[in-house]
């Protein structure tokens, strides 16, 4: 265990150096990135679409602080969902050649998009805390647990599934796009309709971002009848994809 600890922490500093090696800002666009674009969608919705959070004062960093929350977790889950399918295949040498924890690398690249979400997120809390922030934000990991678990799931199933079936890769972009703007990330869940709020309530990404949301910028309570239910099927989902990764993994020296 401790030798596999070790390996993922350098496959995860890797990928952090490879993402900005070529950068001059580098890391800093970890932090840069996320505010470039909160300034840009506030300036969109909230200024010339007029939308408001029903709750709060109403200003434009109110808005802009609610946006931020739900476009770090979505940048978060989108990388996943971008980066997962070339995860294996980008590697044949050591799907070929060298003996590797190959469910390591899906890892890594979860592991790579969550160090932005910490940063993003002490942003967002530091934001908070000028605001006024509530005791209820120490849960604010307890929520984001099933989240990660769910990431996690979806990178070894795509990273699995990508190396057979390539066009993943350029599908991936278009799924994740359909899904910023599927997820309450620049407007209230409230201004769903009624008849579509299944969509909500099923979606762990939209359920996320509004309980960050609560426990951050209102206090709310985390609903742990919600949390558990999410938490037993990332838990299944988990399982699942690491069995079926497992299983198909002798055939991908095959392929590549």
């Amino acid at each position: 265990m401790t030798q596999w600890i070790y390996v993922y922490r350098q496959w995860l500093l890797r990928e952090l150096q490879l993402r900005f090696r070529s950068s001059a800002v580098g890391a800093g666009w970890l932090v840069l990135q996320p505010l470039v674009h909160i300034l840009l969608f506030t300036l969109v919705f909230y200024k010339f679409f007029q939308i408001r959070w029903p709750v709060g004062d109403g200003s434009a960093g109110e808005y802009g602080l609610q946006v931020f929350i739900g476009l770090s977790l979505y940048t978060f889950v989108a990388d996943v969902i971008n980066r997962s399918p070339g995860s294996i295949w980008s590697y044949p040498y050591l799907v070929t050649k060298v003996r590797f924890p190959l469910a390591l690398l899906p890892a890594v690249v979860v592991g790579a998009s969550g160090v932005q979400l910490v940063l993003s997120l002490c942003i967002a809390s530091l934001f908070a805390i000028w605001r006024g922030l509530h005791i209820q934000a120490l849960a604010l990991p307890v929520a984001l647990f099933p989240l990660c678990l769910y990431a996690l799931a979806l990178a070894w199933l795509l990273g699995a599934v990508g190396v057979y079936l390539r066009d993943i890769g350029h599908l991936a972009p278009s799924i994740s796009s359909l899904l910023l703007f599927l997820t309450p990330i620049f407007y209230p869940a409230s201004m769903v309709p009624k008849a579509m709020q299944w969509m909500v309530a099923l979606n762990p990404l939209a359920w996320t971002a509004e309980a960050a949301r609560g426990l951050l910028m209102q206090g709310r309570m985390l609903d742990w009848r919600e949390w558990s239910m999410h938490m037993l099927a990332a838990a299944a989902l988990l399982i699942f994809s690491r069995w079926f990764f497992a299983r198909v993994q002798p055939g991908f020296a095959d392929v590549l």
